[in-house]
């Protein structure tokens, strides 16, 4: 259980949503006085070859490899970039060991590897993966190390809204079904659900869930002295997943607490409804774990 923040993991790409990844990583950074470890994952250029290489000349492998180098390299640089800028505009120190006293900090990585794999890896050794949520958007490699790290890192996500925000976390919504997910993301969500000047415990009353549900959540949240305010909703005709979004919106949330859903088939990710609906279509943070 997460009790503490003080590690964060931003995967980077090189792409145009890094810097709102970063931007959400600093501020709760400075808020926790915690280290922000940006990591960018290099494909090795002899994993874009095809397997065995089957049908192709030397010249092709090479072509190919040459290629997929050139690309990296760009990547990187842009991913460089933007940690850079981000940690000039936070006005925080690049650091390899902890400050004393504590203060916000941050460091650049880089390893060789399949980001599916090397992400969620690196990620069980910090509190918290900070991504851009507008990386979600379409159906690739984005998405891929997304769900790889929800369902292997073993620790809670946080996915940055595509508009810039400010504090994150003084009015915290969270989404209470009583299942296992939701139960790791409320522990994943502890260091903010301490910090919230409010919390509201939504619960979407259906066939499989009561109100009763939401009450105990809170009775439990009242033991940490947090003293959370429960609503009730009902999804009618709307996905359960954009009734809840309203209703955090609605009341004014600047972090929205989730579990997420999904599972391994055939060695293949693939989120939940209720998750991927959340994921696409989420105005404000989602913190979520698995």
């Amino acid at each position: 259980m997460t009790v503490s923040l003080k590690s964060i993991l931003v995967p980077l790409a090189g792409a145009d949503t890094d810097p709102v990844a970063l931007s959400m990583a600093m501020t709760v950074a400075k808020s926790f006085d915690a280290h922000v470890e940006a990591l960018f994952v290099k494909l090795d250029p002899r994993d874009a070859v095809p397997m065995l290489g089957e049908g192709m000349s030397g010249a092709m492998v090479d072509e190919i490899m040459r290629a997929a180098e050139g690309e990296a390299n760009t990547h990187l640089a842009n991913a460089r970039r933007a940690f850079d800028a981000a940690v000039q505009a936070a006005g925080i120190d690049l650091r390899d060991v902890p400050a004393e006293p504590p203060a916000p900090s941050a460091r650049w990585r880089e390893v060789v590897g399949r980001a599916e794999e090397e992400v969620p890896r690196e990620g069980r050794l910090a509190d918290l993966l900070v991504f851009a949520h507008t990386a979600l958007d379409k159906e690739g490699q984005a998405l891929a190390t997304v769900e790889s790290a929800l369902l292997g890192a073993a620790r809670p996500l946080l996915l940055a809204a595509q508009a810039p925000t400010g504090p994150v976390g003084t009015s915290v919504a969270l989404a209470w079904n009583g299942n296992t997910e939701a139960a790791r993301a409320v522990a994943g969500a502890m260091p903010f659900l301490r910090k919230a000047d409010t919390v509201h415990v939504l619960t979407a009353e259906t066939a499989v869930t009561d109100a009763a549900t939401g009450r105990r959540i809170a009775e439990y949240l009242a033991w940490h002295g947090i003293n959370a305010r429960l609503t009730i909703v009902k999804s009618g005709s709307e996905p359960v997943g954009q009734t809840l979004m309203n209703k955090a919106t609605e009341i004014g949330a600047d972090l929205f607490v989730m579990g997420g859903y999904g599972h391994s088939r055939m060695r293949e990710m693939i989120l939940g409804g209720v998750t991927r609906h959340v994921l696409n279509h989420a105005g404000l943070p989602v913190l979520m774990a698995h």
